[in-house]
C-alpha cells in the first residue's frame, strides 16, 4: 500500500504502474474485487462490465459530410436530429470503455483540444441517414466529440482513486502493509462503487492484542443499541411475570368500577 500510495502521489510515475502493483496487493490479499478494477482500469472495460460513473463524460455528437455549395467539419447536431429508433442509443454523453494507456495516447496525440470517439454502429446509422437527407447532402462520419480536458479529468480520478483506496484500508485495516480481504472489498465498495462504510471495523490483531498476527482477517461488526434486559425474564420465570402482571391489572379494573368483591 505505501508503493501504492507513494506512486498514485506522484504525478510524474505512469499512472499504469500504480495500478499494477494495485493487482499485485490484490492477490496477495486475496481479494477480487481490487484486482478486477485495477485490471479493468489498464485494460479497458468490456461492454458487459458495470462502469464507474466517472467514465461516463459529457459529448457532442458531430458530423462531417458535404453539400452542394461546402465541406462540414465536426458540425455539431442536435441529438433530436437522429432517427427516432437511434436516439435511445446515442446520447449527449459517451462512455469511456478505454485501458488508462489508451486514454493518455488519445490526450497526447490531439492537436485541437478535442478527442473524437467514434462506434462500429455509427457507420450503419450514417449509411441510413444518407437515405434520407436531400438529394446534394451526404454524411461521411459521425462520431462523438469530447474534450481533452475531461478525458485528462477521468485519468486524474483514477489517481484519486488509487490514493482513496489506500486511505480506506489502511483505516479499516491498520497497522499492516497488506490489507485483508475484507478491508479491501469494502475500500473498493466505499471509493469506486459509493457505498457506505461499515460502522465498525477491526482485525482480529487489534481484538485480541498486540500478539496476534497483523495480517489476520478483519472481521466487520454492525453496531445495534438495544436495551439490555435481564436474564431471570427468559424462561418460566418471564411467563409467570406476566401472567401476575395481567391478573394485578384486571384486579386494579375491578376495583375501580366497583365490581363485587371490591
Amino acid at each position: 500500500m505505501t508503493q501504492i500510495e507513494a506512486e498514485a502521489l506522484d504525478s510524474s510515475v505512469p499512472l499504469a504502474d500504480a495500478l499494477r502493483k494495485c493487482i499485485a496487493l490484490g492477490g496477495r490479499s486475496g481479494s477480487a474485487d481490487l484486482r478486477d478494477w485495477a485490471r479493468r482500469e489498464l485494460e479497458g472495460y468490456s461492454p458487459n462490465d458495470a462502469l464507474p460513473a466517472y467514465r461516463i463524460v459529457a459529448a457532442i455528437i458531430a458530423i462531417d459530410g458535404a453539400t452542394m455549395t461546402a465541406v462540414i467539419k465536426q458540425q455539431r447536431i442536435a441529438r433530436s436530429s437522429l432517427p427516432d429508433f437511434a436516439q435511445d442509443q446515442i446520447k449527449e454523453e459517451v462512455v469511456l470503455h478505454q485501458g488508462v494507456a489508451e486514454l493518455e495516447h488519445l490526450i497526447s496525440s490531439s492537436d485541437s483540444g478535442a478527442i473524437k470517439i467514434t462506434l462500429p454502429a455509427m457507420g450503419d446509422l450514417v449509411t441510413y441517414m444518407n437515405s434520407e437527407v436531400p438529394y446534394g447532402n451526404s454524411i461521411s462520419a459521425m462520431y462523438w466529440v469530447v474534450a481533452v480536458s475531461t478525458v485528462v479529468g477521468v485519468l486524474d480520478r483514477t489517481r484519486t482513486n488509487l490514493v482513496a483506496l489506500v486511505a480506506e484500508m489502511r483505516a479499516a485495516d491498520p497497522g499492516t502493509d497488506v490489507p485483508s480481504a475484507e478491508a479491501a472489498r469494502q475500500a473498493v465498495s466505499v471509493v469506486i462503487n459509493g457505498g457506505k462504510r461499515n460502522k465498525v471495523s477491526f482485525t482480529s490483531a487489534q481484538a485480541l492484542g498486540p500478539s496476534a498476527t497483523a495480517n489476520a482477517s478483519a472481521p466487520t461488526y454492525d453496531v445495534v443499541d438495544s436495551p439490555r434486559v435481564p436474564r431471570w425474564i427468559h424462561g418460566p420465570w418471564g411467563v409467570l411475570v406476566g401472567l401476575g402482571s395481567i391478573v394485578s391489572g384486571l384486579a386494579g379494573v375491578a376495583a375501580w368500577q366497583g365490581w363485587p368483591p371490591f
